[in-house]
């Protein structure tokens, strides 16, 4: 059983910020950069905070939970560090954003004839027709300055793939081009209002992007492509690190192993027994690490398993399956090469030796029941 992730009260920012980078460094080596830069820069952008102020708290208990969260992942609960592969390669949190950002900024035109045809369709999609029948132009606004076209284009293809395991809500074909959404008229079946209907297609397109599954970037992809198919070349990036061994004291002091499994006679006398015990069942067992005092419960924690290089194979393949690569077709405009990740699932061929499981099976025919019986 691994130590108990009791932490003294002498500093506990302090105590959390060292544990959560103890936590991070226990992870696959391909996770480590990722969550140790999220870890050190949360911390150091609000340092000058206040430390009784109700920010700080709530900062604080976030920290608590997201450290018991890193020690789950290290004991064996797959699911929290399939959450932290979904970060890492940008299927959730803060690098997904980034991606998204990337995936809709425009392209700068490379010459003065491709600046004049941008300038020429920025204005063609500002013009309308007002109420007098005169044609007027909007003031640009965040839609104008996001690259549409390669959007729709990731958003189709990903509609077509229907990439399975995805942490985003799925995208149906009649929902990859919102321009084609909009109605037409008012519910008084009058032409709908150009601000009307500007502002409902960028209602659509902010719903298309919470849907949407950006794309890496060609060397992380070629990397999760390696971990995903198992190559040699890059199993030392998902083997997890051995624990170091726990520090023992020279002297009896406040860190003697006897004096942290005494038994509290007090937390019995004044809560109830579930209370009290409840940080030490088998359910939260690998959330916190706290062993069970006495002959009772001393089973492994539920829901733990072993990360054998089989279970980071499969991890790492299901990342990869939800995850795309788009690059633009040299030659052509507005044309987007996109590649998903797909594992083949190839029927396993039997061994010699599984041969001689049925060499004195007998031959069995199944015959037709006779009609009429």
């Amino acid at each position: 059983m691994r130590r108990s992730l009791v932490l003294t009260p002498a500093d506990p920012t302090l105590h959390v910020y060292r544990g959560l980078l103890r936590q991070a460094s226990y992870l696959p080596p391909i996770c480590q950069p990722f969550i140790r830069l999220q870890i050190v820069s949360r911390f150091r952008r609000h340092a000058p905070d206040h430390a009784a102020s109700p920010q700080t708290r709530r900062r604080l208990r976030q920290a608590r939970h997201d450290l018991r969260f890193l020690y789950a992942a290290n004991n064996g609960l797959v699911q929290n560090l399939f959450r932290i592969l979904l970060l890492v390669f940008g299927r959730t949190g803060s690098r997904r954003r980034l991606l998204v950002q990337c995936l809709l900024r425009q392209d700068p035109p490379a010459d003065s004839a491709q600046l004049e045809v941008a300038i020429a369709r920025d204005t063609q999609a500002r013009t309308y027709t007002a109420k007098d029948g005169s044609l007027a132009q909007r003031a640009q606004d965040w839609l104008d300055k996001w690259d549409t076209r390669k959007l729709c284009a990731l958003a189709a293809s990903q509609a077509r793939r229907g990439p399975p395991h995805s942490p985003r809500p799925d995208i149906k074909a009649s929902q990859t081009d919102p321009a084609a959404r909009l109605p037409h008229t008012n519910i008084w079946e009058r032409p709908l209002p150009a601000t009307l209907a500007r502002s409902k297609l960028r209602k659509e397109y902010v719903r298309l992007v919470n849907r949407i599954l950006p794309p890496l970037p060609t060397g992380d992809w070629e990397t999760l492509r390696a971990l995903a198919l198992g190559h040699p070349d890059s199993s030392a990036l998902c083997q997890m690190p051995q624990r170091r061994p726990v520090a023992v004291p020279l002297r009896g002091g406040h860190g003697d192993q006897g004096a942290s499994t005494q038994w509290s006679w007090h937390a019995h006398a004044t809560e109830p027994v579930r209370a009290v015990e409840r940080a030490s069942s088998r359910s939260r067992r690998g959330r916190t690490g706290r062993p069970l005092p006495g002959p009772h419960g001393q089973e492994a924690a539920i829901g733990t398993h072993t990360y054998t290089p089989r279970l980071m194979r499969r991890l790492f393949a299901t990342v990869w399956e939800m995850t795309p690569t788009m690059e633009a077709r040299p030659g052509v405009e507005d044309k987007w090469d996109i590649t998903w990740g797909r594992v083949p699932k190839g029927v396993p061929v039997a061994a010699t030796a599984h041969a001689t499981l049925f060499e004195v099976a007998p031959a069995v025919t199944r015959a037709g029941r006779a009609r009429g019986l």
